[in-house]
């Protein structure tokens, strides 16, 4: 059993547990890494694996990139909560409670102080690690946030509550423009049977999720290719696509209107366009939390307002069948990924380059949550169809079809 990444989707299916364990035995943690994320597994072998990784904490990731489980005082850089010195341990905080005071806004716990017995099960280790070892503590924590094969609030759960009122069904071509890592787009092609095109603009996260669609079932069903969204033309066809789909994008496209049309020119006749985007409650003012915000994200935000949005679809000859406000069921969303992440931080070792990874996705979540908190920000939920006949020129409103 220690080709278990060769195995088929149906051959691994058919292991059992301790066929499994075995096989993760002769396995290098890097290798059970990629195993665990990118193969399809069913509940209980993703039992099973946890169970073993708890049991052998050699064999996770960051088991291979830190130091020694004894390391020897380091000459420098020397920091006072650093030193050997056993009384500098007295009140050290875990992890986990200090990411989840920052999330809280609210201080930082103070322990009893008593010199501990042992080194905390949540030291934080010097890390030298490889492109891929930083991209793999990426994916994650994306994954731990929002769940396997996720990479947005939600999951696959989200994606198909979202395109419910499109109605999608086995014949229905969609194009998903935030595909991430396909979780969703493998999940729409198993729930309803429908083939779908995925697109993402964060290459590693695409070439992370192909490869998963390769290794399983959906490798012609539900494919994810990186793409620019400043190009949308060259990767939709026009008149070929049942609904585009598409979450919290919009708003970083400069030029959002060219990128709307292109996806109106892509849809078939009475097409669906479906989309969550980040819109300003008000854009005669911008507060704290929404400055605050537009500093937190890595790709620069051009957001519209809910009725900016109308006027647009409308002009570009789009007939808006739902404008909704999400905004609650989002902030829950982000709120249940970072639970879950707490959660995840209370067992194992995490180098120094997971903890930075970690809090620079945090500080994006954080600075979006407090905005859609404080009433700024809201999310919508919008869903148009392409009217049928040829577009009037975007130049002439008073043309007649």
């Amino acid at each position: 059993m220690s080709q278990l990444a060769t195995l088929s989707s149906s051959e691994l299916r058919k292991l059992s547990s301790r066929e499994l364990t075995a096989g993760l035995e002769e396995m290098t943690p890097a290798a059970i890494d990629r195993f665990k994320r990118m193969r399809k597994l069913t509940d209980e072998h993703t039992t099973a694996l946890t169970t073993f990784l708890r049991q052998h904490p050699e064999k996770r990731l960051t088991a291979g990139v830190k130091l020694p489980a004894k390391p020897k005082p380091k000459s420098a850089p020397k920091k006072a909560k650093h030193s050997p010195a056993r009384s500098s341990d007295d009140g050290y905080v875990q992890l986990w409670s200090r990411v989840r005071s920052w999330w809280d806004g609210e201080p930082i716990p103070q322990q009893a102080q008593k010199p501990f017995a042992k080194k905390p099960n949540m030291a934080i280790e010097v890390d030298t690690s490889s492109p891929e070892s930083l991209l793999a503590e990426r994916l994650d924590i994306i994954q731990k946030l929002w769940g396997t094969g996720n990479s947005l609030p939600g999951g696959e759960t989200m994606t198909l509550k979202l395109l419910k009122g499109a109605s999608p069904t086995a014949d229905t071509l969609i194009a998903d423009l935030s595909a991430g890592l396909g979780g969703g787009v493998r999940h729409l092609a198993s729930t309803l049977g429908s083939t779908v095109h995925g697109f993402e603009r964060d290459k590693d996260l695409a070439t992370a999720g192909q490869i998963v669609s390769d290794q399983t079932d959906f490798s012609e069903k539900a494919t994810i290719l990186s793409f620019n969204p400043d190009k949308l033309h060259k990767v939709l066809d026009k008149l070929r696509y049942d609904i585009v789909f598409t979450r919290d994008l919009l708003c970083y496209l400069p030029d959002r209107k060219t990128a709307l049309s292109v996806i109106g020119d892509s849809l078939k006749p009475n097409g669906s366009l479906v989309f969550t985007d980040l819109v300003l409650a008000d854009r005669s003012t911008e507060k704290k939390a929404i400055l605050e915000w537009r500093q937190s994200e890595p790709a620069k935000p051009y957001p519209a307002t809910m009725d900016e949005y109308r006027e647009l679809l409308l002009e570009l000859r789009f007939d808006v069948k739902a404008m909704d406000d999400a905004s609650d069921a989002y902030v829950s969303a982000i709120q249940d990924g970072w639970k879950a992440m707490v959660e995840s931080l209370k067992s194992g070792s995490f180098s120094r380059t997971y903890v930075d990874a970690l809090m620079t996705e945090g500080k994006v979540w954080l600075a979006r949550s407090r905005a859609l908190e404080s009433g700024q920000l809201r999310l919508v939920h919008g869903r148009a169809v392409m009217q049928k006949g040829p577009k009037r020129s975007l130049t002439d409103s008073m043309s007649i079809d």
